[in-house]
């Protein structure tokens, strides 16, 4: 069991986010948080009155860190008009993976993608967030199209094609992080004090993704 010599509600959240990474949600108890931690399941009573109070605290944490994570890049316009639809997609996607394979992120997502079916405030962010996607795909569907990367495409028809990459990229990503989360589970934790402790992991290969850009993109030339 690691000690702790100064526990703050944000390493609380953390400890339940790994907890939860690790035994599911629902099955993440004040005895696991407090081990996590190092301390004694009383000394939780110091920052949160319950349980309850500690999950709804890591549910707002997750909104607003998902709230502040941007799906493609700030330069989309340069990016559009320099290299070919094929090579800016992959490399927004590619980006996505490596993000969401990292801390916070791998323990966001997953809190959040098994939430969503028990809590509303979980349903509302996670609604949120892939509109978010949807919108970001679709922006840079338009500098492609202006930058004449990819076919002209009406403003309903670039929102259409936004919603089948955001969709289709969203349910790989899903999919993908199952596995990384399986791939996890069997390594080691190292027990460094990280934000939320280091959790050792090699790359999972998402190259099935990339061929996904490349198709997508012949549908669009």
């Amino acid at each position: 069991m690691r000690t702790n010599s100064k526990v703050s509600k944000e390493k609380i959240i953390s400890a339940v986010l790994t907890c939860s990474f690790e035994k599911g949600v629902g099955a993440t108890s004040l005895a696991a948080i407090s081990s996590r931690l190092g301390i004694k399941k009383a000394s939780l009573y110091n920052h949160y009155s319950s349980r309850d109070d500690m999950i709804s605290d890591t549910v707002k944490y997750c909104g607003e860190v998902l709230s502040k994570t941007f799906f493609i890049p700030n330069n989309i316009e340069a990016l559009a008009s320099r290299y070919s639809a094929v090579s800016v997609l992959k490399a927004i996607v590619n980006r996505w993976f490596k993000l969401n394979e990292k801390e916070p992120l791998l323990l966001i997502n997953s809190f959040i993608e098994s939430e969503k079916y028990f809590s509303d405030d979980v349903q509302e962010i996670a609604s949120e967030y892939r509109q978010k996607i949807i919108e970001q795909t679709t922006m840079a569907l338009k500098n492609l199209s202006d930058a004449k990367r990819i076919k002209p495409l009406t403003d309903q028809q670039t929102r259409d094609f936004g919603v089948i990459l955001a969709s289709t990229i969203h349910d790989y990503l899903d999919d993908y992080i199952a596995r990384k989360k399986t791939e996890i589970r069997l390594k080691p934790y190292t027990g460094k004090d990280s934000l939320f402790g280091e959790l050792v992991t090699e790359s999972v290969n998402y190259s099935y993704a990339e061929k996904i850009v490349e198709n997508f993109c012949l549908l669009l030339k």
